[in-house]
Formats: structure tokens, C-alpha cells, sequence
């Protein structure tokens, strides 16, 4: 008999073989340990109380895992993973995760529900469309290997305020609806620069996290949302000098990784990395539902 807890309610072990198996076959390697399922519930801000898991016969066989956030005060939910174990699939048991999930934001007073789906796996998104979802945009995780041939953008008339990532929520024209794994609140110890015009005016914002192995060394730059103000005829040029500052200090061993980029609302920064050389990794579909 098919039954749906709160994470809450199970046992890590439970939790991690619900993930485990859940994703099995998947495209790419999503396996995780405890302590792997553990960071990734802090680093992105999910929720044990709002995620799920299904048990058949008291065995874990599926997981959903939620999360909530609010942006100008809408409550905004993340599906962060939607799985369910090879021998239960095509036996409605995603659907009815899916429906346990929706109900939990409902409760919760969600008005917009958000989540990515891989552009190839039809089988989800006829699932997530069935249940009200619609595709908004489509997403790229881009890379770039090796060393960074930085832009001539010392002649640029802008300022530079280094700061830390929450402070670019406050900018008019930050981005906070765009994929969850992008918003600020996913760039934990992450840094940001606000780029100004000569008269002091915010126009560009930029943050990112670079991480470091063992010995010191830089190892990852992760680069989340990179913008100008929509207004700004030299949006172009500006981006680029962003850039620039951002990679100022990658070496040819870094590798520099773009999660979830929205190809039509960030149109202009992705032609710019595409541009410069950043290559498409894995392509995903954005997908929302309005709820009342």
C-alpha cells in the first residue's frame, strides 16, 4: 500500500534510499550520501517538513524534495527533485507525490510553484504539465575550462562595489523569479558586485562563489546571475566588464559554472557566454504553476 510521509517523519537513511533509488538511471549520477543529502537540504534551502517521501509496504520508493521562499512578497515553492524508484514507475505513484506536494503548498500559501525538468525527459514534463505546470523558459548549465582571455574593459566609465550577494535583492532590477538555484539565497558564502554609472546609480549587479581545495587553492568559480539594468543602451558592454571582474582570477586550472541560466529572460548574458566560449553541459525546461 502506497504511503506519503513528511521527510520529517523518516529516518536519514530512509530519505537518502528514497533519493538513491529514485534516481536511478537517471541522466546524470545523482547518488548521494547522508552527509551529501544533508549539505544539499542547507545549501539550497529545502525543507524537511515540506518534502515527502513514499513508502510501498514500508519501503521507501520515491522522494520530492520542497522548499519556500518569499520575493516581494510572494511565497515562491521549488520541487528539487522529483524521483521514484525504477520498479514503481508508470504506476502513478509520481503523481500522486506530485499531488501531496501541491497540496503541502497550498497549505503553506504558496502563490507560485517552480521547478526544472530535463529538456529530454518528455515522460516529466507531460507529468508536470498534467498536473498544471507550464514551461516559461528553457535553461542551460554552462562551463568553461581553462584559462580566461579577460576583456579590454579598463576604459569602462563604472564603479565597482564589492558587497555579499543578499545586498542585490534590494536593486529594482534583480532578477528574483528566475530558477530557485540561481537566487541569491543559493549563493551561501558567495560574493556580489554592483556595478554604478558615474553618478552613482546601481546599473549591473553580479554574484557568484568561487571554492577552494585543501591547500588553498582556487579550484570553482560558481557564477549565478550576472545582469544589467534593462534600460541601459551599453547592457553589452557592461555584462562583459561583469564578467571580466568576476574571472579576474581564474587561472587555466578553474573551472567557472553557470547553474540554470535562462536563455529568453537573460538573453543578453547568455549570447555573451556563449560568445566568449562557455560551453552547454545539460539543457532543462523551466516550469511554473500559478496558485490561487
Amino acid at each position: 500500500m502506497l504511503h506519503i510521509k513528511r521527510l520529517s517523519q523518516c529516518t536519514l537513511e530512509e530519505a537518502v534510499t528514497a533519493w538513491n533509488t529514485g534516481f536511478e538511471g537517471y541522466y546524470f549520477d545523482a547518488t548521494m550520501t547522508v552527509e551529501r543529502f544533508l549539505e544539499r537540504l542547507v545549501l539550497e534551502g529545502l525543507s524537511p517538513t515540506l518534502s515527502i517521501v513514499a513508502f510501498q509496504d514500508e519501503k521507501p520508493i520515491g522522494i520530492i524534495k520542497n522548499g519556500i521562499r518569499l520575493f516581494n512578497g510572494m511565497k515562491i515553492a521549488w520541487n528539487g527533485g522529483t524521483g521514484v524508484a525504477s520498479a514503481f514507475r508508470k504506476k502513478g505513484i509520481g503523481k500522486a507525490m506530485m499531488e501531496a506536494a501541491l497540496s503541502i503548498y497550498q497549505e503553506e500559501g504558496v502563490q507560485l510553484a517552480t521547478l526544472e525538468a530535463i529538456r529530454a525527459n518528455q515522460r516529466a514534463i507531460s507529468l508536470y504539465e498534467q498536473m498544471g505546470y507550464q514551461m516559461v523558459d528553457e535553461l542551460e548549465h554552462l562551463e568553461w575550462k581553462g584559462a580566461y582571455l579577460h576583456a579590454k574593459s579598463a576604459s569602462y566609465p563604472y564603479l565597482v562595489e564589492k558587497t555579499i550577494p543578499q545586498q542585490v535583492s534590494d536593486l529594482s532590477f534583480y532578477k528574483g523569479l528566475n530558477p530557485w538555484q540561481t537566487q541569491w539565497q543559493s549563493a551561501k558564502d558567495g560574493e556580489a558586485i554592483i556595478v554604478k554609472d558615474e553618478q552613482g546609480l546601481p546599473i549591473g549587479y553580479a554574484y557568484y562563489r568561487r571554492s577552494f581545495h585543501g591547500h588553498g587553492k582556487h579550484e570553482k568559480t560558481i557564477l549565478f546571475q550576472c545582469e544589467a539594468h534593462p534600460e541601459r543602451n551599453d547592457a553589452g558592454d557592461l555584462v562583459r566588464f561583469m564578467i571580466d571582474q568576476v574571472l579576474a582570477f581564474a587561472d587555466d586550472l578553474v573551472v567557472t559554472i553557470i547553474p540554470n541560466l535562462p536563455v529568453n529572460q537573460s538573453k543578453q548574458t547568455y549570447s555573451i557566454l556563449k560568445e566568449i566560449g562557455f560551453q552547454t553541459i545539460v539543457q532543462q525546461v523551466f516550469m511554473v504553476k500559478e496558485l490561487k
